[in-house]
């Protein structure tokens, strides 16, 4: 539990420092979509995807949930973010016909980049040096391997390409850059028809 000095929460939520000030709506809102993104993080609750503003599909280590909190935090959009796995099926929540597929966008990155962050996340958890020490190619994770990654990368994109989702190669791109995206194109698909849809 964190627990912020009051002067600051007053800073936040009225502009300045001074007199205490009504927290606002848009306030109490992105609050509610921080909580609600933090419960839907990872495939964690399917069962929320069809109130979900957005939601982020891809393969491991493509950054959904860094830009799932940008979302939330800079945008106040309820954000939910589901894994895609080679050898797993998505939960059937995800292709239900209650997701419209203008608010899913796939995730993906240059195979060479996905390789070198999934092999340095092997490292850093010791996974590499055990393996090295149990000996045997038949023992090795294939996280890493180019193979599998290629093949992982083109599941994505077929399963995207079958559901009509977004494709964004976010390849060399910071998280704010990918924010913005992703706000201006779900802006210009719902700013316009239902004033009750959130945008950002």
């Amino acid at each position: 539990v964190l627990y912020l000095d009051a002067r600051l929460v007053q800073t936040w939520a009225g502009g300045g420092a001074g007199p205490p000030q009504p927290l606002s709506d848009r306030y109490y809102g992105r609050i509610e979509a921080v909580e609600f993104t933090l419960q839907a993080d990872d495939g964690r609750a399917p069962w929320m995807l069809a109130d979900a503003d957005v939601v982020l599909v891809g393969v491991s280590r493509t950054g959904k949930t860094p830009l799932s909190l940008t979302l939330c935090q800079t945008r106040g959009l309820k954000v939910a973010n589901v894994p895609l796995v080679l050898q797993c099926a998505p939960p059937p929540e995800l292709l239900a016909p209650g997701i419209d597929p203008r608010r899913v966008f796939c995730l993906t990155l240059a195979p060479s980049e996905l390789r070198r962050i999934r092999a340095s996340r092997l490292e850093r958890r010791q996974v590499t040096a055990m393996e090295e020490r149990m000996g045997g190619d038949s023992r090795k994770s294939d996280y890493a391997d180019r193979a599998y990654i290629m093949n992982d990368l083109r599941n994505a994109r077929d399963l995207a390409a079958r559901q009509g989702w977004t494709q964004v190669d976010v390849t060399g791109r910071a998280v704010e850059e990918t924010t913005s995206y992703i706000c201006e194109m779900i802006d210009e698909r719902f700013q316009n028809n239902d004033p009750q849809v959130r945008t950002c």
